[in-house]
């Protein structure tokens, strides 16, 4: 079941007008996005779909000169990019990353193509 119908402000943390969607959820993934609710300490389980489908919109929608996409980090990769971000070695972890693949992906390009352009721009 889907339903639509317009709203005004909702609450204090929808703070421009938006309209009001009913949707059936099953009761697994309702179950999942309740502990998300907890461990985000979002106020309301509207606010974690919300939340949720702005993300998903975000991945889905992303300029067409953009490709998002979405990797899974062990807890100890992941602390350790966090690590990284707050002791300045870089500005977010989406960065942290972005670097580390580009990084990557140039040192395989050389190291297949045999190139030592890394060497040869050191030499004076």
């Amino acid at each position: 079941m889907f339903c639509l119908t317009k709203t005004a402000k909702s609450s204090d943390i929808m703070t421009e007008e938006s309209d009001r969607v009913t949707v059936r959820i099953p009761q697994e993934l309702l179950s999942k996005l309740k502990q998300i609710q907890e461990m985000e300490g979002h106020p309301t389980i509207s606010d974690t779909i919300r939340e949720s489908l702005i993300k998903y919109v975000e991945i889905k929608m992303a300029p067409p000169n953009i490709r998002k996409v979405v990797v899974d980090l062990s807890r100890q990769d992941n602390t350790r990019l966090e690590e990284l971000v707050q002791g300045g070695g870089s500005v977010s972890v989406d960065d942290a990353i972005r670097s580390a693949v580009r990084e990557y992906v140039r040192s395989r390009m050389y190291a297949q193509r045999g190139d030592t352009e890394e060497s040869d721009s050191a030499t004076p």
